[in-house]
């Protein structure tokens, strides 16, 4: 049945009261039994007050099960406002346990709630590996000599016109990669003396290795873009991929490593022809250490994410489908380079608010609320990964700085991050 939209007499009013609607009631009591009414508001709000903290204390208990249901009835708002913080275990390693809780950070219109670590995890990852410089295809590559040119000049070390030659003592597989080390900076010419190694595609196994040099008798393979030093061109990858990694959430190994249950060595495959496995293979993936009744309640959502500017897409925003994910610039209420990536989170701009500003955190300038922790030792300011790509480049991402900076880094960088997820209504 329906109530009428609004009381028009004291009794009607306390009534309104006691159903849950939002009234403003009589100054004082005018009859006896407006007396007994207005006790029974109180009693009822007391009854309320008693059932939301018995509801807080359960999911603080870890019954994930039952906050799935209070998001199924749509109360999360009520229940846990932004900024509830829900405890939390999370199992690096068998016998390696960390008190991770959670922080509710935004309730969305259609019920969903998204919930963020408060701290960061406790080692940093790659967000994305340097990358190889060629790939052999499906016809593989014989024996001999060979030379890539240089045709767009990237940092000291990548000049134009200068080759890149490698000498093969077996021939290259079918899609077999052709790594050179750059020592992750653009600086280091990479026809001088750098070492090369071949793999099978995402392999860590060494098939066979050398030493570049800047000059010889041999077959071209082609040449870097002559676009910019941030696309591809054929089989020769991107100079920037090449010496600091990938900033493209969609194929980066951060985003594999948040996804995945799978053991150390087993939660990274390659998503293009050159890419290379992390430096962190090590651990096992984020998800084996969650609460299993926790990750039984998590679903895969989408996740839009803007790409670069450089590498002429299409569509300048990119959606994947996932379970854990880092927060974007937006999202940390951190104003965005492209509208698109999600709804800044109430959390955040509470802190801005906090903050004294009047509008969003801005990307180049320092805000000490946004410093977080490391989850290890819960005192020790960390930099933290964003998910965000820094436009302009390939190979850059942003980031927030030990002391609250938001700024960026090179994306084959170790840093830590928090990680985030969306609880929705099952059904």
């Amino acid at each position: 049945m329906s109530i009428p939209e609004y009381p028009i007499n004291p009794t009607e009013q306390y009534l309104a009261a006691m159903l849950g609607e939002d009234v403003e009631l009589p100054e004082y009591p005018i009859t006896r039994e407006h007396q007994y009414l207005a006790a029974l508001v109180g009693q009822m709000g007391d009854i309320k007050t008693e059932i939301t903290d018995l509801e807080r204390a359960i999911i603080a208990d870890n019954r994930w099960s039952d906050l799935q249901a209070i998001v199924d009835e749509g109360r999360a708002a009520a229940v846990l406002p932004v900024g509830t913080r829900i405890d939390d275990n999370w199992e690096k390693a068998a016998g390696t346990k960390y008190e991770a809780p959670w922080d509710v950070v935004h309730h969305y219109a259609d019920g969903s709630m998204a919930l963020c670590w408060h701290y960061a995890y406790p080692d940093g990852i790659n967000f994305d590996a340097p990358e190889a410089i060629y790939y052999a295809g499906e016809d593989g590559l014989a024996a001999g000599t060979y030379y890539i040119e240089i045709a767009y000049k990237y940092g000291d070390g990548w000049l134009v016109g200068n080759k890149i030659y490698f000498t093969l003592t077996s021939a290259m597989d079918a899609d077999d990669q052709l790594f050179i080390d750059c020592g992750k900076d653009a600086k280091n010419d990479p026809a001088n003396g750098r070492t090369w190694k071949v793999f099978a595609k995402g392999s860590t196994t060494v098939k066979q290795s050398g030493t570049t040099a800047a000059s010889g008798t041999g077959t071209e393979l082609g040449s870097t873009s002559s676009a910019n030093p941030h696309r591809t061109n054929g089989q020769i990858n991107a100079p920037s991929r090449v010496v600091y990694g990938y900033n493209r959430w969609s194929q980066s190994a951060i985003r594999q490593w948040l996804n995945s249950e799978a053991a150390a060595n087993a939660w990274w495959s390659p998503q293009n022809p050159w890419d290379r496995p992390s430096e962190q293979l090590n651990m096992r993936g984020f998800l084996a250490g969650l609460d299993p009744d926790l990750l039984a309640i998590i679903p895969t959502v989408d996740v839009v994410t803007a790409l670069n500017s450089q590498e002429g897409f299409e569509d300048p925003l990119e959606t994947t489908q996932d379970k854990i994910f880092l927060p974007a610039l937006n999202e940390w209420d951190i104003a965005p380079e492209l509208a698109g990536e999600g709804e800044a989170w109430d959390y955040y701009k509470a802190l801005a608010e906090e903050a004294g500003l009047s509008g969003q955190f801005q990307r180049g300038s320092t805000y000490p609320i946004l410093i977080k922790y490391n989850v290890s030792a819960k005192t020790s300011a960390v930099n933290v990964w964003l998910r965000s790509a820094y436009r302009g480049y390939a190979y850059i991402e942003w980031y927030v700085y030990t002391s609250g900076g938001v700024g960026t880094n090179y994306a084959c960088t170790g840093v830590r991050g928090c990680p985030a997820c969306i609880i929705k209504k099952s059904t």
